[in-house]
This record gives C-alpha cells, structure tokens and sequence, in this order.
C-alpha cells in the first residue's frame, strides 16, 4: 500500500512539473531571453521580428540603441501580447528624467518612444515590481477600444542607470495581463 501511494504522489508531482513547463514560453531576443507564463491564453503563435537600431540624438542624452521585437497572438482573437527589447549602446538613468524637455524617467522615456505605445497618446504611469525589479506600468485608453497595460523594467539596472530595458505590453484584461507580468522572467545572455 504504502508502495502504491509513493507512486502516486511520485506521479503528480511528474505531472504538476510537465505542466508548469509546458505553460512557461522562452523567447530569445539578442542581449536576453524573455521567459513568461502564457498558459492562460491557450493557444498562441509567438513572431520574433527583425532588430533594429536607432539613434538617440539630445543634448542630455546621446547614444545609439538597438531594438529586439516579439509578438504572441492568441489563436482565434486579436489579442496580443508584444515585446521589446531595448539595448543601449551605454548605461543610462533610468529612475530619472534623461531629458530637460521632458520629465518623464528613462523607462517611462523607453514606453513612450516603443512602438507599443500609439504616438502623441498621453502615457501616465506607476511604479510596479516586475521580477523583483523596479520598474513602471502604463495603461494606455484608446477611444473604443480596450485598454492596453504595458510595463517596463531593466533587467541589469544599478544604482538607478542600466542598458537593458525589458517593455512587454498587453490588451488582454487586466487579471490575463497581470498574470502574464508577474510572471516575466529575464535571462541575461
């Protein structure tokens, strides 16, 4: 008996771990590997798109960045859940205004240049833990549509300054979206 009731718990906790690791998703974008618990959208398609790199031209602040996109659809909808990957060619302040034009900090600065956000939208964030790291959440209202949550954070942020910014945004409701953000983890490559 006692035989039979080891193998059982020796098969559940088989079972918990194969789910826990089919549910979680590593998507490899460059500088990091982004990884993320997707199980509540079911089924999904992940689209790693092309880098690219700009510049950053402003008294305060001039360097170059590079940029590492991903896109998870969720079969059957069109809800999204969409990455960048923001690397900068130095470490810059991220917990402060990196613009004497703009007051806004370096990650909220990192949002509002994304491609995730629609230009000239009004982005009003709040801090938020992501991964044990300071980072900030945006809520995004379009007229009539629903709104879109985004956080941002950087992975090898020190002493408020970092060259790595990790900005992952959804428009899944909110409970989804947040399930999804506290469960982001990041791989330094």
């Amino acid at each position: 008996m006692k035989n039979i009731w080891l193998l059982t718990a020796f098969c559940l906790i088989c079972s918990i771990i194969a789910v826990s690791l089919a549910s979680a998703e590593t998507i490899d974008l460059d500088p990091i590997q982004v990884s993320m618990n997707l199980e509540s959208l079911g089924s999904y398609s992940v689209e790693v798109g092309s880098s690219s790199s700009q510049d950053h031209n402003e008294r305060e602040a001039s360097f170059e960045y590079s940029i590492y996109p991903a896109t998870i659809t969720a079969t059957g909808t069109s809800d999204q859940v969409l990455i960048e990957v923001h690397e900068m060619s130095t470490s810059m302040p991220l917990d402060t205004s990196i613009s004497s034009r703009d007051t806004a900090t370096g990650l909220e600065h990192c949002i509002e240049e994304s491609d995730l956000v629609p230009k000239r939208m009004d982005v009003q964030t709040e801090p938020y833990q992501i991964n044990g790291h300071e980072g900030v959440l945006a809520k995004i209202d379009e007229d009539g549509k629903e709104p879109m949550y985004i956080v941002a954070y950087s992975p090898d942020q020190k002493d408020g300054s970092g060259k790595i910014v990790c900005i992952v945004g959804s428009n899944f409701p909110w409970e989804t979206s947040k399930a999804i953000f506290d469960s982001l983890g990041v791989k330094l490559a």
